[in-house]
């Protein structure tokens, strides 16, 4: 359990860097296209994903066809820990038109191509996650990095939720390749999340 004390960090930190964007006239859904002028529907964001080469954690931004997304929506990030050659999905962050989160989701193993793990795994790297990068996506990941820390919670639930529903799905069809590969089940468990409500009740803490 993440203590009080890192969740009010993560705040103030999230805060800092929407307000630094801000400034510039920048919502974090624009600043997710890494200075791209056209957003390319299922193009990666950067094109080669943004990696921390030492801890191995990695993510980019995309979209779905328009009749794929969730109205409201703009795009999501696809966050990853990679090991040598193997990688694993550890979560998925929606953003709205305005470039707040709105909501988590987990995968089934055949939309990224992952190596799926059991989601103690998962939590342990979801609790973990931090990358240092430099350059101009450099803010945004020290973001994604406070996000995970503001919503273990929510993340935990559904990583672990994620687990039942391949259990179950395994059940119903006999086979866990199956399972994994099952076209009809693409976001395996999902949640609402209310950055806002969040940060004032953290922020409310430190003052």
């Amino acid at each position: 359990m993440l203590i009080q004390s890192t969740l009010c960090l993560a705040a103030q930190e999230i805060a800092s860097i929407q307000t630094h964007y801000a400034k510039k006239g920048l919502t974090l859904s624009e600043v997710a296209l890494c200075g791209s002028r056209e957003f390319v529907e299922w193009q990666h964001y950067p094109n080669n994903d943004l990696v921390d080469v030492d801890s191995g954690y990695e993510f980019y931004y995309h979209s779905h066809s328009v009749d794929e997304m969730p109205e409201g929506e703009h795009g999501h990030f696809h966050l990853f820990k990679r090991t040598g050659t193997e990688f694993h999905h550890l979560i998925g962050i929606a953003l709205n038109q305005t470039g707040l989160p709105v909501r988590l989701f987990t995968t089934n193993q055949w939309v990224t191509g992952e190596t799926l793990v059991k989601a103690e795994t998962v939590l342990v790297e979801l609790q973990a996650f931090d990358m240092a990068i430099k350059g101009r996506m450099s803010p945004m990941a020290r973001w994604i990095s406070a996000l995970t820390k503001l919503f273990y919670i929510d993340m935990e639930a559904l990583v672990l939720q994620r687990d039942h529903m391949i259990h179950h799905l395994e059940s119903d069809l006999g086979s866990l390749e199956l399972a994994l590969n099952q076209r009809s089940h693409h976001v395996l468990t999902e949640g609402r999340i209310d950055l806002m409500e969040h940060l004032s009740q953290h922020l409310l803490l430190v003052n």
